[in-house]
């Protein structure tokens, strides 16, 4: 039983500064183009340096979920490669140690990244980018328009009937909606319309100001008058803040409370857009487990230790994968029966080749 947590003690071992270099060697190419953001918002918008480091770092987690599966790619690589070309892999394999065996605490921590990366992608890169987006609006584009255009809200009353609240535009700092029309329908019926140039959330509903609304069922036409009229369009500011989110920088519980808050009948588009995204989200953090089994038969061959040997393959494996990724999910997108499908195509075909050089390795 020692030597062999001898042995797994030393493969986790091998990954440690590998894994530091490709952390540091992908996110120093990610956050360049941010630097040059920051920069842009020091020169243009007159930030402090101050505000600009905080929102900079508030961006980082972001960046990091995309290193993470390359970082592990390239540990992988350099980590075995050298074990490989000191024939320290060879003498484990004499001495009795299946591939199989040796292969199995790199892929244990693959499958531990994995699930820390998704950890990660739920719990602290959406907390972070809201941070990063209030330190934008509030410190650096002071007195900048923040407002958000185009709301739309359906939601079915207690007797069924379908209400459809649009909103020229949202304001977040002040709560205010913006020449605000709501509708309800029976079915294909059109029963009244709401009309009102703002209003205002207050308590658990918004506060219509100057409103106008037109009755059309049963009879046609009652109109009316109401200085202040409450009405509860079916979500609060911060509901209508998560609805224009970008779906990338949510987390996947969020992004689930809009699938359930009847988008699907308001905006196809974004609705497709949520749902890919949500499949894509939980598939996503374990390509680290399909990179680090990719990884390990590619390495066990000479002439691949070098830092600059094992980037270059990990460039073009994580493009592939990528470019795979895309395609999928863009069908995922047109056709959202198969978006889990396609969100998770590329993980199963890279695994599955994977499995077969490994096995094709063990073989020799």
């Amino acid at each position: 039983m020692k030597p062999v947590k001898i042995l797994d003690r030393y493969m986790v071992t091998e990954l440690g500064g590998p894994f530091l270099f490709g952390i540091s060697a992908f996110t120093a190419m990610f956050v360049a183009g941010e630097l040059l953001n920051i920069a842009r918002l020091i020169s243009e918008e007159h930030a402090s340096i101050w505000a600009a480091a905080k929102y900079f770092f508030y961006t980082l987690p972001e960046t990091l979920i995309l290193t993470f599966p390359m970082s592990m790619l390239l540990a992988v690589l350099l980590a075995v490669s050298r074990l490989s070309d000191n024939f320290e892999i060879t003498a484990m394999r004499a001495g009795g140690t299946s591939l199989y065996r040796i292969a199995a605490p790199i892929v244990a921590v693959g499958l531990l990244a994995s699930l820390v990366a998704l950890y990660f992608q739920e719990f602290v890169v959406p907390v972070a980018t809201a941070k990063a987006n209030q330190i934008l609006t509030s410190e650096i584009q002071v007195g900048g328009a923040d407002v958000l255009s185009n709301q739309v809200v359906a939601t079915r009353l207690p007797n069924g009937d379908l209400q459809a609240t649009y909103a020229f535009g949202f304001n977040p700092q002040t709560e205010e909606l913006q020449n605000t029309t709501v509708t309800v329908y029976r079915g294909n019926d059109l029963l009244s319309v709401l009309t009102a140039p703002k209003a205002r959330y207050h308590g658990m509903s918004w506060e219509f100001l100057d409103a106008q609304g037109y009755a059309l069922q049963p009879s046609c036409c009652k109109v009316s008058y109401y200085p202040v009229l409450d009405v509860d369009i079916g979500a609060d500011p911060s509901q209508l803040v998560e609805r224009t989110a970008q779906p990338e920088q949510m987390s996947r519980a969020e992004i689930r409370r809009l699938l359930q808050s009847g988008v699907k009948q308001t905006d196809q588009s974004r609705y497709n857009l949520l749902l890919v995204t949500y499949d894509s989200k939980l598939a996503r953090p374990f390509s680290i487990l399909v990179f680090t089994l990719l990884a390990i038969p590619l390495a066990i061959r000479p002439g691949r230790s070098s830092s600059g040997a094992g980037f270059g393959i990990s460039i073009a494996i994580v493009f592939a994968f990528y470019v795979a990724t895309t395609v999928c999910l863009a069908i995922g997108r047109t056709s959202p029966q198969l978006a889990l499908l396609m969100a998770w195509l590329p993980d199963v075909a890279f695994f599955a080749v994977g499995v077969w050089r490994l096995s094709e390795a063990a073989r020799v």
